[in-house]
């Protein structure tokens, strides 16, 4: 989810805390478990330091080790540890349980998203994504807003065991229509090598990915009608550059962040231009997540570009600055 979200979260775990007794009567320790769970449900992103290295290999890392096994304890233990010489004396160990709460939520809720996380580092690199909530989900943001709005009239701790409640119900309401249609559309789709679903912000609409050996076919699931919008073949005309762009260390970093890149390859006077786009990202037919790889002519000289670009303005100046470059 995004940084909004999580702080959100943050907040709300700090009042479903004052269902414990000790901390609802300790303002220090209360204001401690706030504080640490706000910082603990955006400590797995701390990963963004990855950005200084370029951000093909921020995408390549992040939510990697910083999302897995491992770092979701070291993760508790230091924010803990942060949090303590600002409020000595407090309760260690409630202090502790709920920062854990905290990271543990957080790194659940990427994995229900699209983008996923490796939390299974060490012991696998696949990346996990249930696919049932969008990246911002307003309903769950709605949710805290009312929980917030009624901390003045009712008991906080009781307020958000309810709230909770009633995500954790809508979660498992996602859950369940939304791999339910994915099985339908896979026994409609027999051929589908992968059927992937990219959640919207209604429960009951989704963008479709589905793979098969020829080709992707991309569609707008709603309310039980699928709407094929349109399809890419997965034959090219320049494999041999498709295969060279892909074994560039750029690209190659952007590529182990997503199962779905796909190479687009546009012949120009000056050279060729492979656009790898993640087509999890979409509006319509524009994919703002790519690598770009500029290849000369005589195949000698190469640039590439990683990034997100979110309009065609920034497509061309990309697409310009990349071909006068190596001129």
């Amino acid at each position: 989810m995004d940084t909004v979200s999580h702080i959100i979260f943050g907040f709300g775990l700090g009042a479903l805390a004052q269902i414990d007794p000790v901390i609802a009567n300790d303002s220090a320790l209360s204001t401690a478990v706030l504080v640490g769970t706000v910082v603990g449900s955006n400590a797995p992103d701390f990963d963004f330091c990855y950005r200084f290295k370029g951000k093909s290999s921020y995408y390549q890392n992040h939510r990697g080790w910083s999302h897995s096994l491992p770092a979701i304890p070291l993760w508790s233990i230091l924010t803990t540890a942060a949090t303590l010489p600002f409020f000595p004396g407090s309760s260690i160990f409630h202090l502790f349980f709920w920062i854990l709460l905290a990271v543990t939520l957080h790194v659940l809720l990427d994995i229900f998203n699209v983008n996923g996380t490796q939390a299974l580092r060490p012991f696998s690199t696949k990346w996990l994504s249930l696919d049932f909530l969008p990246l911002i989900d307003p309903y769950i943001i709605m949710l805290h807003i009312l929980g917030f709005s009624l901390l003045p009239f009712f008991e906080t701790g009781r307020v958000f065991t309810f709230i909770y409640l009633a995500m954790i119900f809508y979660l498992m309401a996602r859950f369940i229509f939304t791999h339910y249609t994915k099985w339908m559309l896979s026994q409609h789709f027999q051929s589908a090598l992968r059927v992937k679903m990219i959640p919207k912000t209604s429960p009951f609409h989704w963008n479709v990915i589905i793979e098969t050996n020829q080709d992707f076919i991309f569609g707008s699931y709603l309310m039980g009608e699928l709407c094929i919008e349109h399809t890419f073949s997965k034959k090219s005309d320049y494999p041999g550059l498709v295969i060279d762009s892909s074994q560039h260390p750029e690209v190659e970093r952007f590529l182990r962040s997503t199962h779905f890149a796909y190479p687009f390859v546009q012949k120009r006077k000056s050279g060729y231009f492979i656009y790898w786009k993640d087509l999890r990202f979409r509006s319509k037919k524009f994919f703002p997540k790519l690598a770009i790889m500029f290849i000369s002519l005589d195949h000698q000289n190469q640039v590439s570009y990683t990034g997100k670009l979110t309009s065609i303005k920034q497509y061309k100046k990309v697409i310009k600055k990349l071909e006068t470059s190596i001129k």
